[in-house]
């Protein structure tokens, strides 16, 4: 027993236990997150006829207007620029240099060849200015000149006007801020704040030269045309105020940052969204119906006036939830006690049923609340109706999975349309499911119900005056979601046919395999058993086709009914050679202990051989509590007889009847009719339809009143079509032949062909 079962019972779950835990549960999944959500069945498109109302006070971020008005704060933020001390340093270091190569050169030819080099434009007088500051005197008062000169040209404002590559968005202030002090010390530095009309472009010559007229006047009159020069170069080269990129997007970012978002306010009981019946919701929508239901959700918890007042309603829908849980799960656990009983009585089964339902309804929960695309939640159902239609029967896979579609539609506040395409689903997924033969039935029944699926979430949205777009784009998710399912439960079925205990007939069609060691070893060592199984499971199976029982389970109950007998073969007659019985030298109590032993040898015969439990249950109650009657009758002839001709005590039955259990299902009984009625035909010494008809029904008879049928579900009208079934497959297997005339010894013998038509015609 594996270990999860054997916990199982030691614990001792019961089915009420189970039922409490199941609501408990379900319960829960249901009321978790429960609120008057707007979110709940509306999607980007549909289209609504009337307005959404505002359920509390809230307010959501205007977003166009918070980034508008940031836009403009950063657009206004002034643009940084840093005074080009290497500008003033190169200007100061060229005029020193001009002096140095005015005092090297002895004659002017000499300096016009070094001024030319560096586009210096120096008169005679000019040179002969340099060449008179020779003494100290006169070169300090140059110097002065000089550093008067480096002084005063930061305040000349020469700048190139930053481009949009610079600054995103481009500058509309109307000034710009100014850092006289080095790049390298921004706490050092003198801001200054210069309107933008005050500064001079590069490109514009006139002012350039206008400044630089004036900054000469600081020279001799000799050198002014030589310094102007020099600094209307110097400055249409390179501004002297250089953009501050770092420090402006700074100053960008802290405006920005500055402005406080704006917001919209909406009013209980006012209208947040009009109807949209041409173009449908839009994401915009979406997003108010989601600050909504936050709203919602953060007022419930708040002390404000109204929220006990929502506490209050949300309160009695809770009740209201649990009170119809409570009515959907007596009718769950009654309806599986009404119409399958065993899995009530079966603990480990009742856990993994209320395990599975769990399941669906926590996995509805979580796809409704974090997927947008919503019509994935009848994958789920339409999973576990599978499973359910597999393990056990199509009746009670339907009953069950509509209580627990309910169930859905309440706890993630569906509506009608979804609990009628939910129910088209599960509908269509039973009545395909009847049987699984081949891998690819699992896909076939998914895609049928795809397309059912498809065609109601389609038809709804139709009807609901959606757009055919949005409603089959809705549609279209739900086959998928159909596919899915089926998809998964086709991976998972190894392990429901474990979790479950059950054989699909996938399983039972691989056990019927003749290579199967089991078979094979039945084959060799009890040929007459396997023979006689092989006939069984044709009977069986025909039978079972015409009282709808499931005949390819009957055909493999069959087939392995008789494993037992592979440790005795000799001794069942089928396997006997040469007319010889061994229970000849034996007594009938020791003669019916060997036979009665062969069905507890086929039980641990195939638990050693791992036979699926289904087929294990063919090994116990393939004979039931029935009476071994020859060995019964030889053992009642053996007692001593009274004058009067009877015994003189009564061999009770008791000791002489198999240990059972009775058949559970039809399979299992149509099984023991048809392997008491083989045998009893085969012993007639003339097999004729009428007497095949005569011994079928005293068998069942038989049984009947032994009592053989009482735990199983199968009905004198079902009987009596199996007795017909029977009847007509042992009157073709043990029909009459021809005999074949025997030829005078005088007659020619004929050519092989004609000897071959001659049999033939014969037979």
């Amino acid at each position: 027993m594996p270990l999860w079962r054997r916990i199982g019972n030691a614990v001792g779950l019961s089915p009420l236990l189970l039922g409490m835990l199941f609501l408990a549960g379900s319960t829960a999944i249901a009321l978790y997150g429960a609120h008057s959500g707007r979110l709940a069945r509306y999607a980007v498109g549909q289209k609504i006829d009337q307005p959404i109302y505002a359920e509390v006070d809230f307010e959501i971020p205007d977003e166009k207007e918070t980034h508008r008005r940031r836009q403009a704060a950063r657009a206004a933020a002034p643009s940084h620029y840093r005074t080009n001390h290497e500008l003033v340093a190169r200007i100061g270091t060229e005029l020193q240099d001009l002096y140095q190569a005015a005092q090297g050169a002895e004659t002017f030819e000499a300096f016009t060849q070094i001024a030319d080099s560096r586009s210096w434009q120096v008169e005679p007088a000019g040179y002969e200015e340099l060449r008179s500051y020779a003494d100290d005197n006169a070169k300090s008062r140059f110097e002065k000149s000089i550093n008067r000169l480096r002084t005063r040209l930061p305040n000349e404002y020469t700048w190139n006007r930053v481009s949009a590559t610079q600054r995103t968005p481009a500058s509309t202030a109307e000034f710009v801020f100014v850092h006289d002090g080095e790049a390298d010390q921004p706490d050092h530095d003198s801001v200054k704040e210069v309107r933008i009309f005050n500064l001079t472009p590069i490109s514009n010559v006139t002012n350039l030269r206008r400044a630089a007229d004036a900054y000469a006047r600081l020279f001799a009159p000799e050198l002014q045309p030589t310094v102007s020069k020099l600094l209307i170069d110097r400055l249409s080269e390179a501004p002297m105020l250089v953009f501050d990129m770092a420090r402006t997007n700074q100053e960008m970012a802290d405006r920005e940052a500055s402005v406080e978002p704006e917001t919209i306010s909406y009013r209980h009981g006012r209208p947040i969204i009009p109807p949209r019946t041409e173009q449908g919701l839009t994401a915009a929508d979406m997003q108010l119906l989601t600050a909504h239901d936050n709203a919602y959700r953060a007022y419930l918890n708040s002390d404000e006036p109204g929220g006990q007042a929502l506490r209050d309603r949300n309160l009695f829908r809770r009740v209201g939830i649990t009170a119809i849980f409570v009515l959907c799960t007596i009718g769950l656990f009654a309806y599986i006690g009404m119409y399958q009983p065993r899995i009530l009585k079966v603990n480990t089964r009742c856990a993994a049923l209320v395990v599975l339902l769990l399941a669906v309804l926590a996995a509805t929960k979580l796809i409704d609340a974090r997927l947008t695309i919503k019509e994935f939640i009848y994958g789920p159902p339409l999973f576990a109706v599978s499973v359910l239609a597999v393990a056990y029967t199509r009746r009670i896979a339907v009953g069950l999975m509509a209580v627990v579609a309910i169930m859905i539609v309440l706890s993630i506040r569906g509506d009608e349309a979804m609990l009628v395409t939910m129910m088209i689903g599960i509908t269509a997924t039973v009545q395909l499911l009847n049987e699984i033969r081949t891998r690819t039935r699992l896909l076939w029944v998914g895609a049928i119900s795809a397309v059912a699926l498809f065609v109601s979430a389609t038809a709804f949205g139709l009807a609901d005056g959606q757009a055919i777009a949005f409603a089959a784009k809705h549609g279209g998710w739900a086959a998928c979601a159909a596919l899915l399912s089926a998809m998964l439960v086709q991976a998972a079925l190894p392990l429901i046919e474990r979790v479950f205990n059950i054989a699909t007939s996938l399983t039972l069609l691989e056990w019927r395999d003749p290579t199967r060691p089991l078979l094979q070893r039945l084959a060799r060592e009890a040929p007459g058993t396997y023979t006689h199984s092989l006939a069984l499971g044709a009977m069986a199976e025909a039978a079972c086709d015409a009282i709808g029982a499931n005949g390819l389970l009957a055909q493999l109950g069959a087939l392995y009914h008789d494993i037992g007998k592979l440790h005795k073969p000799e001794y069942f007659t089928e396997n006997q050679e040469a007319r010889i019985n061994r229970h000849d030298k034996l007594a009938p109590t020791m003669s019916v202990l060997i036979i009665i032993g062969h069905v507890k040898d086929g039980i641990e015969m195939a638990k050693e051989y791992r036979l699926p439990r289904v087929l294990q249950q063919f090994v116990a109650e393939h004979h039931g509590t029935t009476v071994v009657r020859y060995f019964h009758y030889m053992a009642s002839e053996k007692q001593p007889q009274i004058a009067s001709g009877r015994h003189d005590r009564e061999v009770p039955e008791a000791r002489f009847r198999y240990p059972g259990p009775k058949p559970r299902s039809k399979e299992s009984a149509v099984l023991m009719v048809c392997d008491g009625t083989e045998g009893a035909v085969r012993a007639l010494p003339d097999p004729t339809p009428g007497r095949i008809e005569q011994t079928v029904h005293q068998i069942v008879t038989q049984r009947l009143d032994d009592g053989q049928f009482d735990d199983c579900d199968i009905t004198l009208r079902e009987l009596h079509r199996v007795e017909e079934s029977l009847v007509k497959s042992l009157a073709s297997h043990y029909h009459a032949r021809v005999a074949y005339p025997k030829r005078e010894k005088s007659e020619r013998p004929g050519t092989p062909e004609q000897e071959a038509d001659r049999k033939s015609i014969a037979s």
